[in-house]
């Protein structure tokens, strides 16, 4: 069975489930549902919201309070089954594809047992932060959509020099890690600006710094408007397409990436501005590099996050060139 046809045989259970709720009124009570693939099922609360129902195996252990909260969704754990629903109905369709998607990688991967219920929550938890959000669905802020056009240019044009598509999908790690990409050897750290501007901004103190277990490098993208150039949407499905000619599972994997991103089917049309690369450039991390070293944090403070820019105009002494990265990696 194909990733479409799977997919169409979810979109069967959901269908087959709505019709039994309508016909079956105490359907919710029984915490019943309907099979969807192997150890998971569909439901639907009493409000009609959908829901997951996992039936663990004996010799899987979980622990609900142990579960990052959100406010989108609910658990529960009922003996060996786990019941997950969201509490509100602008989540619903974000949820159906999240599911769909997360099912088709365990299928496609035939993963059984612990595999596959580690790979159900990593990717559920993966894509909290749409959960979190109280005015979702919606469209990628400016700077998020110029910040995802750059880490799919560089995944698609730049490691693709020296990485399969495999390699790829797996090093795209932007959508929930630290830096957008993790390779054996190196950490890439992708910015990207239409702006004449050389400062970068850093999400925390730390972000921009030589202090992890693998040498840090960032690519700085200097991307200009232009009627030649393509829009977020045309880099996204040029990629699909090479995925798509080659492995269902790549495919479904970097459309999996695509939905943590927030990256939506419903905003495609307010992603048509098109952009062309003016300049790529390369620097390294090294240990001398400008960062804040240190930071004291009175007792009576908490929660504390720095967030500072760096002139790379200024650190030209850390500039490097493609081919000197490529071969870190």
């Amino acid at each position: 069975m194909n990733s479409l046809e799977f997919q169409k045989k979810l979109s069967d259970a959901w269908l087959e489930l709505i019709i039994k709720r309508k016909e079956d009124k105490n359907f919710t009570e029984k915490q019943a549902g309907i099979k969807a693939y192997d150890k998971y099922w569909f439901t639907l609360d009493q409000k009609n919201l959908p829901g997951v129902i996992i039936n663990l195996d004996q010799d899987i252990e979980f622990n609900i309070t142990n579960f990052p909260k959100a406010k989108g969704w609910v658990f529960n754990k009922v003996k060996n089954k786990i019941i997950m629903n969201i509490n509100d109905e602008k989540y619903k369709d974000f949820f159906l594809k999240l599911i769909t998607l997360i099912l088709s990688k365990i299928h496609m991967q035939n993963l059984t047992g612990k595999e596959s219920t580690k790979c159900f929550f990593e990717n559920l938890i993966s894509a909290k932060d749409f959960f979190e959000d109280d005015n979702a669905p919606r469209k990628l802020t400016k700077e998020s959509q110029i910040g995802l056009y750059g880490e799919v240019h560089v995944l698609s044009k730049i490691l693709a020099k020296k990485l399969d598509n495999e390699g790829l999908i797996n090093s795209w790690t932007g959508p929930s890690k630290k830096h957008d990409f993790t390779t054996e050897k190196i950490l890439i750290e992708i910015k990207t600006t239409t702006t004449n501007s050389k400062k970068i901004n850093t999400s925390s103190n730390n972000q921009i710094a030589p202090v992890f277990d693998k040498a840090l490098n960032i690519i700085f993208l200097q991307i200009k408007t232009s009627s030649n150039g393509f829009s977020l949407v045309d880099v996204i499905n040029n990629y699909l397409t090479i995925l798509k000619s080659e492995s269902e599972i790549l495919h479904n994997d970097f459309l999996l990436k695509l939905a943590q991103c927030n990256y939506l089917d419903i905003h495609k049309d307010e992603y048509s501005q098109k952009y062309e690369i003016d300049k790529t450039n390369y620097f390294e991390v090294r240990d001398d590099f400008p960062y804040i070293k240190k930071v004291v944090i009175p007792d009576e403070l908490s929660d504390l996050i720095i967030t500072y820019k760096i002139d790379l105009e200024k650190c030209e002494n850390f500039r490097i060139n493609e081919e000197q990265l490529l071969n870190k990696i």
